[in-house]
Parts: C-alpha cells; structure tokens; sequence
C-alpha cells in the first residue's frame, strides 16, 4: 500500500546534540510493503517513505521496531509512528480516509495476519508525479493542452478552460470534487448536463461568449444550490431562464448581459443575498415586481427595449414610482418613528 501525504522527520537525537529539530513537512508518497522476492511476512515488513530529493527512498523495518503509533487527530488524518531504530518519528498529514486504511494495513502487518492478501507496496523507487503538490489550479487556452488520454488532477480546485472550441461539458469536470472555480468562456457549449448542478463545492460558474439557448431547471436544483455565489451566463443566446434560479441562496453576482432574454423568472426576487446584477442588451420588456424585495447595490439593465410604463418594473400593480419621501414616510411608520413636535 502506498498514499501521498505530507511527512516531517523528527530526529530524536538532534535535542540532545543542541541541534534544531523544526522544520516543515515534505510532500511524500509513504508505503508499507516487502522487498521484491522476500518472504510475504512481517519480518519482511517495511515502511518506505520517498520524497522528491530521495525517490529511492529510505526503509524503516516494522517488526520489533514500532515503539508508539499515535493516533489522536487521526480523524483529521494525522499520525505518528515512532521508531526505535532509527529514532525518527514520522508525522504524517494525508486524507483522512488514506491515514486509517494505512494503519489499518499496518496493524493486520504486525500481527502477521493474512498478510499475504494485503495490498502492499513492492517498495521500489517512486515516480516523480507520486511526490509532487497535488496540483490545484489549471488553465487550458489551446486545443493540445487539453487533456483527452489523461484525467483532470483529481485535487482541482480552479478549472479554466478558454477558446478552444469546447462544445460540451465533460461529465468528468462534473466529478472533480473540490472544484469551486470553473470557467468555460469563449466556447461553443450548447448545453449544460444535470451532474453540473451536484457539484458540492462549487462557487463560482463562468460560462459567457457560449451558444446556450437554454438550460434545463435541474441543474439548479441540485448541491450548487447552496454553493454558487457567482453565476455569468453572459454573451450567449438564452431566451429563458429556469424558474429554479431562484433556488440559489447564496448568488450574490448574477451576469445576464448580451442574451434574448425578453422575461426574467419571478422567483429572482427569492435571491436574499444578490447584490450585483447585470441584464443589459436583452429584449427586457420588463422586469418582475418580486426584483422590489432584493437589495440590490448594483442593477444594469440597460438597453432593453422596455415597454412598461415605469420602464424598470413592470407587475400590473404599480401603477407609478412612489416618491422618495413617500417611501421614507412609510419606512418610518413601519418602525413607528413619529415626531411629537
């Protein structure tokens, strides 16, 4: 078995020496196994642990050589596991998941039971890609770094992907499970697929100059209800819009420019935390009344052909825009603020 994690070698020898002992952990691919061609049991058991600087690695032997294995933030995927010889403990950071199931492997080690149907490490040198950062940030802006016989790092937590000519929206960027920024501009994507809207972590979703003629009410529905703050659907050819915009509670941007947009859905008014929005170049011959509810610090809406009377807000109720004074009045009725004078 072998995971990737972070790992600082304290050498319990260097305090007694006056040394200085501080230093950060290194990214580190750590495995528990046996030599190529040895005995599969625990007096063949080792913990390899390899780093950039030393792929070759360096053998830590597991029988009668434990002292202490400390487990206190395991849940966090935190652990030590204190030699004897050398007097090195190795504190490791790694997915919390990855942390138990190692432990695990290493207690059934020890004990020597089934031994032979773990899965363990054959202990050879490891790939430079096994030791690096876990790559978050990518940016592609030409068709040949697209990657097609190769996966998306699965640590991605901001995906930019710019005119190439994409034309749909892999279900493979869908399942990238950290990723919260994710920008598809200046593309020919016609559709959106449901699996978008269960992204879980999803916070920001750029998708303007594109060929959306429209996008189905499901993939507002979904995880990205309760995660996208900012949405741009700028630039492209809507006509509608879902009514299930109105499901997402934490939008504070909404970039609506440049479409067909000749209504926009009543349930925009639902939007409690949007602040900043921008509908202009539609075909807007009104807006909903429920948009009186919002707290808007910044509204673009122009050149729409508007044909309501008020111009903005077109509900067949209002009749005319109340004055700022009568609007202060009323305000301060409700508060029950009076002057006694």
């Amino acid at each position: 078995m072998r995971i990737n994690c972070e790992v600082l070698v304290s050498n319990r020898m260097l305090p007694s020496l006056s040394l200085n002992n501080k230093r950060g952990g290194t990214r580190s691919s750590l495995g528990i196994g046996c030599p190529p061609g040895s005995k599969v049991d625990v007096s063949s058991l080792f913990i390899h642990l390899c780093t950039a600087q030393n792929k070759q690695g360096t053998k830590y032997k597991v029988e009668g050589n434990i002292q202490s294995v400390f487990t206190k933030f395991l849940s966090e995927g935190k652990f030590t596991i204190r030699f004897k010889v050398p007097e090195h403990d190795l504190c490791v950071k790694a997915d919390p998941v990855l942390a138990k199931s190692f432990l695990h492997t290493l207690k059934l080690g020890i004990q020597n039971k089934d031994i032979k149907k773990l899965h363990l490490s054959s202990l050879t040198p490891v790939k430079q890609s096994q030791v690096e950062r876990p790559k978050t940030k990518m940016v592609i802006t030409t068709k040949q770094e697209y990657p097609i016989t190769t996966a998306f790092p699965y640590s991605l937590e901001s995906l930019r992907i710019n005119d190439i000519e994409l034309t749909w929206v892999e279900a493979r960027m869908t399942k990238l499970k950290r990723l919260h920024y994710l920008h598809l501009g200046q593309n020919l994507i016609r559709e959106l697929p449901k699996s978008l809207g269960q992204m879980k972590c999803l916070t920001e979703l750029h998708l303007p100059s594109n060929c959306l003629t429209s996008i189905s009410h499901t993939v507002f529905s979904g995880s990205v209800q309760h995660t996208l703050h900012v949405l741009d659907l700028s630039n492209n050819k809507l006509e509608l819009l879902p009514h299930t915009l109105g499901h997402l509670q934490s939008l504070t941007r909404l970039k609506l420019a440049g479409n067909l947009l000749e209504r926009l859905p009543f349930s925009l008014g639902k939007l409690n935390k949007l602040r900043t929005m921008s509908a202009s170049n539609n075909r807007l011959v009104e807006v909903p009344a429920s948009m009186m509810c919002l707290q808007l610090d910044t509204l673009d809406v122009f050149g729409n052909p508007f044909t309501s009377k008020i111009g903005v807000i077109g509900s067949g109720v209002l009749e005319e825009v109340p004055k700022l004074k009568e609007l202060m009045a009323a305000y301060c009725i409700r508060r029950g603020w009076y002057n006694t004078e």
